[in-house]
């Protein structure tokens, strides 16, 4: 996670807004969005996730996760936009994979700004997450192998077990994703941005 200082906040309806940029073929994708569902959700409520994997053919193939597109998100004090820029389906040619989610010009404009240098370490990384323009996220906060030869529910029901290797990376994940939330909404709600594992991160966030 980087900053980016001096930027101007990013505001839906009023509310901060988070902005994720992935694609369902890309396992780093995969394994973000597990800790961006499990953060966000303290904060609101996802409705229309679907299941995937993601690509058979890539480096930890057909890794389980979630899928934003066609999803959505309600917040009192947070706003969520999720955009799946491709599937996990190759093109017929082979070369790529199907388009899905298109990028407003906004979205695309602001890829261009924050996914390269000097916010992150090489330009056009995905996953991409912009917290409100303040923290920037590009590819995976932990490694997808974690996740593999699972199965959906595996990873779901690991997610309660604190001393499971998926619970320990997921949530350190989205305990970091937390806190910087946390710093836009002004520290609600609050049993939220107190809570132990939050509060640590927080303490680890990078500032201009």
């Amino acid at each position: 996670m980087t900053i980016a200082a001096g930027a101007p906040e990013v505001t839906s309806n009023g509310k901060p807004q988070v902005l994720y940029i992935g694609a369902e073929y890309c396992p780093y994708c995969a394994a973000e969005r597990w800790a961006t569902v499990v953060a966000l959700s303290r904060f609101g409520t996802f409705s229309g996730l679907g299941l995937t994997t993601s690509s058979a053919t890539d480096v930890f193939p057909s890794t389980p996760t979630l899928t934003f597109h066609g999803s959505a998100y309600s917040s009192d004090v947070l706003a969520f936009v999720g955009v799946e820029t491709n599937t996990n389906q190759l093109t017929a040619s082979g070369t790529g994979y199907e388009p899905l989610d298109a990028l407003t010009p906004e979205q695309q404009q602001l890829l261009q700004t924050f996914d390269a240098p000097p916010y992150t370490s090489q330009a056009g990384s995905i996953p991409f997450t912009l917290i409100g323009n303040r923290f920037v996220i590009s590819g995976s906060s932990f490694p997808p192998d974690v996740l593999q030869g699972k199965s959906w529910q595996q990873i779901a029901s690991a997610l309660s077990d604190p001393s499971s290797p998926i619970a320990q990376q997921v949530l350190a994940a989205a305990n970091m994703l937390t806190a910087a939330i946390c710093d836009l909404t002004g520290g609600q709600p609050s049993n939220v941005c107190t809570a132990p594992g939050v509060t640590a991160a927080a303490s680890t966030l990078p500032s201009a």
